[in-house]
């Protein structure tokens, strides 16, 4: 089984532009809140169900729609990867590597958004592992009957009795329908300043295909997801992630990397090291050195979007650059119209100032677990021989850097709580501390329990219950000091 090379976000296609496609890259796989979890899938399996074909049909599409593939980019989509996992069967927790996977960066880059759809399989079977009394209710009614099969086979796995799934998919549009067209009614109508970015956010193309078609119908015209861009006839649109500056090594570099390669609107993300003290400074320095070019600026942490958005109104006036706002992160229709208000408060044009819809647009209509819930992430690691990691204005969003690994404590049951961490994150290669196991790439079968005793459970969810080892820590601390001195500077 392979995927079309359409089936990612349009932000990957990007950064493959601006990027360097054929550098060995690692990414990491974790799920941030909401352990401890169950592993239900071979993840090297599933890595390798996903790798692309490319078709000519596919690449001249891409072309006509300004997404031209080099030969370069063309060489990493069909190259191979390495993946290091948990095995099948293993229980993890908050923060911890689920899984790295290291190839040419363009080929393990496109895989984020089909990898993040684990989450929602993470989550079912996690719930049926440890008998949760909220299944009946929370797995009852699926989008789609592709959601809904996932279920049933989780909980078949899991010997849990099935509640009678079904799939709602008329339900679900009408929801959808319901959401984009509020968003629509917060921005007078405009489908222009508006555009559909969720396709991390659900659990199969199967739902996203739902939500995108009521969406569109609503009034939406454009959406991250390539591939049903082109099935739905739809703009495809997308930004730079924050890989693209951690790839770049600084906000200046990758500002003028994505401005140099990439024809057409180009659009800067700002909070990759700190937005005010420089994503946004140094975006507005790029700007002017091209001031025929048409730039836009992305504001995406949620903690300090407020603040973040009047200091960028400000200094555009000041040094006189015209250019457009993109805000994400988390917003729904009562947060657009208050940023509306915003934008008549400073005078801002509104016809410059667009929004992004994630979760808040694809979330199902029933309590179905949803990305949001988990805090599920797959970020940059390591980009040639130099590690990185996203630190963002916000401490929650930070990630791992280098080639992570998972060590476990021995024996955690016959361990007093919290003296000492279930788990240290490690490097590969490292050995793993006194009493501990290195669980990713372990044998299953040396792992594998079926259910999880309310007392590691408690572990799981202690304070403390993560560390990380020498190894890690020292690249936390050299890659934090680089920050510091690269904002400053």
């Amino acid at each position: 089984m392979t995927s079309s090379i359409l089936a990612t976000d349009k932000y990957k296609m990007v950064m493959a532009q601006a990027g360097a496609p054929l550098r060995p890259e690692t990414f990491v796989l974790m799920l941030r809140r909401g352990g401890p979890f169950y592993l239900p899938v071979d993840i090297k399996t599933y890595v390798e169900s996903l790798l692309p074909k490319l078709t000519e049909d596919d690449a001249a599409w891409l072309a006509k729609n300004g997404m031209s593939m080099d030969d370069g980019w063309r060489a990493a989509m069909n190259g191979s990867v390495e993946v290091h996992a948990l095995p099948k069967g293993s229980w993890f927790g908050d923060r911890e590597p689920v899984a790295t996977v290291t190839g040419p960066s363009a080929l393990v880059s496109w895989l984020e958004p089909q990898l993040i759809w684990l989450q929602f399989q993470i989550q079912v079977a996690t719930l049926a592992r440890l008998h949760d009394q909220s299944i009946a209710t929370r797995l009852a009614v699926a989008t789609c009957e592709e959601e809904a099969d996932i279920i049933r086979c989780l909980l078949d796995e899991a010997d849990e009795k099935d509640p009678g799934v079904v799939a709602d998919p008329e339900g679900y549009a009408a929801f959808v329908h319901q959401r984009a067209t509020a968003a629509l009614d917060a921005v007078g109508g405009d489908p222009s300043r508006v555009m559909e970015a969720g396709m991390r956010a659900v659990s199969c193309m199967a739902q996203h295909r739902i939500a995108l078609t009521a969406a569109r119908d609503a009034g939406f015209r454009a959406t991250s997801n390539v591939f049903l861009a082109r099935e739905l006839g739809l703009a495809p649109t997308g930004t730079t992630g924050h890989e693209h500056t951690q790839r770049w090594g600084s906000d200046y570099d990758a500002f003028t990397a994505v401005r140099d390669n990439v024809p057409g609107p180009v659009t800067f993300l700002l909070d990759t090291y700190s937005t005010r003290m420089s994503g946004l400074p140094v975006a507005l320095s790029v700007m002017k050195e091209t001031p025929e070019r048409m730039f836009s600026m992305r504001f995406d942490s949620e903690s300090t979007m407020r603040g973040d958005y009047l200091l960028g109104v400000h200094m555009l006036a000041e040094q006189g650059v015209e250019a457009a706002i993109n805000l994400g992160g988390g917003f729904d229709a009562e947060i657009t119209r208050d940023f509306e208000g915003l934008a008549e408060f400073t005078n801002f044009p509104k016809a410059r100032q667009k929004y992004m819809y994630g979760q808040y647009l694809v979330r199902p209509h029933v309590p179905l677990p949803t990305r949001g819930s988990v805090g599920a992430v797959y970020k940059l690691a390591q980009t040639g021989r130099r590690p990185t990691m996203k630190f963002s204005d916000n401490l929650e969003k930070s990630s791992i850097p280098g080639h992570p690994v998972v060590f476990r404590l021995r024996a955690p049951e016959g361990a007093e709580l919290g003296a000492k961490p279930l788990t240290v994150v490690g490097q590969r290669g490292e050995r793993p501390p006194q009493g501990y196991f290195q669980l990713t790439d372990a044998d299953r079968d040396a792992v594998f329990f079926d259910r999880l005793s309310p007392s590691l459970v408690k572990r799981f969810r202690a304070p403390g219950a993560v560390a990380l080892s020498a190894a890690t820590q020292c690249l936390v601390d050299e890659l934090d000091a680089e920050r510091r001195r690269h904002v400053h500077y």
